[in-house]
């Protein structure tokens, strides 16, 4: 049968890897809340303003190794990344606890390094470094650590190295929640800090509508998901319209996310325009479980290598490129080489396909920016990504 392997290089996504059954670790949930620092919601210690989570699910029916696996942030609409962290079984004091694995059909909880809620405290496995802590030797930190420092502006990515080490050579993203390069501004102000969110007809229509949010929830991923976000997703909203216009087939987290919990109540009372706040009744008791998944169990998918192997063999230059660029191709047959970008602007080039060649692109018509340079290879069966900006 034949399979199609996608990869990116360190900034960029995985397209097209959805498969049938769960045969690759996903986001299952997804905790932002809006709570207050200094102020005590039932910890041991007074709130930092820092209680949030990741939950990942292993989906398959064997053990996976988390030694390949990172979270990564890209903050506030910006492409590289901000923050990133080996996943790593550990306590507060980031102390290995136990085999770093995954057993089939459970989770594995990331919480914020300054978490004080029970709720997350007893159900997490790791414990995030400190903001913006340096790589070290003996640290989880790839990139400035504190991945779960995020808020609802911020992508969040899984990662799989196919190296089999975290943070050694290129990762694939296998998971997303959000838009890498989109900010989300506020509804009211078009300041930055606003979040993804939308509706989902499954949650109800009109006023019995069930709100989904990046910020100030707790949110689950839905029962029938089986695989990651493997694809950037359009941008939630159009570029620059103010106040903040919905774009047709933009992002929309309720797709694949719900509601169980928030930080505010409803309904709006005039003459206020947004429901009341309410931080402590915000819940997190669902994390540690994903006990309503519903999708299929299938075999963990360790294919990573073969992805590795083709884009260590290819790179694109200059970068940043204005004008031109090259595509050098060593040891590795390409059919062809695409550059896009969100708004459908590409260009293309055909490869000859002999495994030692250069391809130069004239990118002088593209505007400025970030884009995706797509390429396949002969066979047709491995697709990479590669990151390029044009100036």
């Amino acid at each position: 049968m034949k399979k199609n392997y996608l990869m990116l290089s360190a900034a960029l996504l995985l397209a097209g890897a959805a498969h049938a059954q769960g045969t690759e670790l996903f986001f299952s949930e997804y905790n932002e809340g809006a709570h207050q620092s200094g102020v005590n919601y039932g910890g041991t210690a007074n709130s930092s303003g820092n209680e949030r989570a990741l939950e990942i699910y292993n989906p398959t029916n064997n053990t996976v190794n988390l030694n390949p696996y990172s979270v990564r942030r890209y903050s506030n609409g910006n492409t590289p990344i901000f923050q990133e962290e080996r996943v790593f079984r550990s306590n507060a004091a980031h102390v290995a606890v136990g085999n770093n694995s995954m057993s089939a059909r459970t989770t594995f909880v990331i919480a914020c390094g300054q978490a004080t809620l029970p709720a997350i405290v007893n159900a997490a496995n790791q414990f995030c470094s400190d903001y913006a802590l340096a790589p070290a030797a003996n640290n989880t930190v790839i990139v400035g650590g504190g991945p779960i420092y995020f808020s609802g502006d911020d992508a969040m990515a899984l990662v799989r190295y196919p190296s089999g080490t975290a943070g050694v050579g290129n990762g694939v993203i296998v998971d997303l929640i959000g838009v890498i390069g989109e900010g989300p501004v506020l509804q009211t102000t078009c300041a930055a800090g606003g979040n993804w969110s939308g509706t989902n007809p499954l949650d109800g229509t009109g006023t019995n509508a069930i709100f989904v949010a990046s910020a100030n929830q707790s949110i689950i991923r839905r029962a029938t998901v089986s695989h990651g976000t493997t694809v950037n997703p359009s941008p939630q909203n159009v570029p620059g319209s103010c106040p903040p216009v919905r774009a047709v087939g933009g992002y929309n987290i309720a797709d694949e996310w719900y509601m169980y919990s928030t930080a505010f109540n409803g309904p709006i009372v005039p003459p206020a325009t947004t429901p009341s706040s309410n931080p402590a009744g915000q819940l997190y008791n669902q994390l540690g479980n994903h006990n309503d998944y519903t999708g299929p169990f299938g075999t963990y998918q360790a294919v990573l290598s073969t992805l590795g192997k083709f884009d260590s063999n290819i790179s694109v230059y200059p970068n940043p490129a204005h004008g031109k660029a090259t595509v050098e191709i060593k040891d590795a047959k390409v059919g062809s080489v695409i550059v896009l970008n969100n708004l459908g602007q590409s260009i293309s080039a055909q490869a000859k396909g002999q495994g030692q060649e250069k391809l130069e692109l004239n990118i002088s018509a593209l505007k400025p920016g970030l884009y995706f340079v797509q390429i396949l290879s002969a066979d047709g069966q491995t697709k990479i990504y590669k990151e390029l900006t044009v100036e």
